[in-house]
């Protein structure tokens, strides 16, 4: 798998609610030639990598010099499906990617609405050449040497029960349009720990046992997939391999990543080696 680097036709503005802070944050995404995702806020610069990640706990944030990005898997999963590896998001105003409708489905359509862009460089790529579980405390990951790209996601859902679903790396509705979710119960522990603070049914679906906000059964199931996508984008490059997750969670991810980085061939091509 070789593949030339891409970007935005034309930069794109997006506003609205932060899902955990409850504050409004106003970003735009522009157009890169240089090879990597960047966020930028007052004055510092914070590439979209693992050794920036700063919190794991309910969701992914970078980090650096006293400045952090809150709640980034979404964004970074809109760009992982569409091959984009080059761009940068400038923060205006708050500090906490937009949580849209709680889905990557805002990001994808207007990334795709302004267009794309081939760059001249090749993405880097981590090839997984031997199998590996990682096993922390009742979920797990397992990754596999495969010849192409194929994330699952198993996991048990209130009033849902088990669901399993996968990317082979074609995004579908599915995968782009699931909402991040919790249980009505759980929502006042969230408030208590200053979190979800900017949560309502529209950006994210409330789980009761009557499932009245359900659009499909494994919405939940392929929100976590979309969350797993987006955490294992902060490598640096694209995963050749085969990535199963049970119950995982933005920390397992992180272990991942780790994982990822230290055991994987990379590989880095030149225009005259990609030929």
């Amino acid at each position: 798998m070789v593949l030339k680097g891409k970007t935005l036709r034309g930069s794109v503005t997006f506003e609205g609610v932060g899902i955990h802070t409850g504050e409004i944050s106003k970003i735009t995404v522009h157009p890169s030639s240089r090879k990597g995702i960047f966020f930028y806020k007052d004055g510092v610069e914070i590439p979209a990598l693992h050794q920036f990640v700063v919190n794991t706990w309910a969701s992914t944030d970078l980090g650096k010099d006293g400045v952090v990005i809150k709640t980034v898997e979404h964004l970074m999963a809109t760009f992982y499906l569409l091959k984009i590896d080059s761009a940068v998001v400038e923060f205006h105003r708050g500090n906490e990617v937009p949580i849209a409708d709680g889905s990557a489905k805002v990001f994808y359509e207007e990334f795709k609405r302004v267009g794309f862009e081939e760059l001249e460089h090749y993405q880097t790529l981590f090839v997984i050449k031997e199998e590996f579980e990682i096993r922390p405390n009742g979920n797990f990951v397992r990754v596999k040497p495969f010849e192409g790209e194929k994330f699952s996601f198993e996991g048990d859902f209130p009033y849902i029960g088990r669901k399993r679903v996968e990317y082979l790396g074609t995004p579908t509705e599915a995968l782009i349009g699931a909402r991040t979710f919790c249980r009505v119960e759980d929502v006042p522990l969230l408030w208590l720990a200053s979190l979800g603070k900017g949560g309502n049914p529209i950006n994210t679906l409330p789980l009761s046992y009557d499932l009245e906000y359900l659009v499909y059964s494994d919405e939940p199931a392929y929100h976590k997939l979309l969350d797993l996508i987006g955490d294992i984008s902060l490598i640096g490059g694209r995963v050749v391999g085969e990535i199963f997750s049970f119950k995982g969670n933005h920390r397992l991810n992180h272990q991942l990543r780790d994982f990822l980085i230290k055991n994987c061939k990379r590989e880095e091509f030149t225009p005259a080696k990609a030929t």
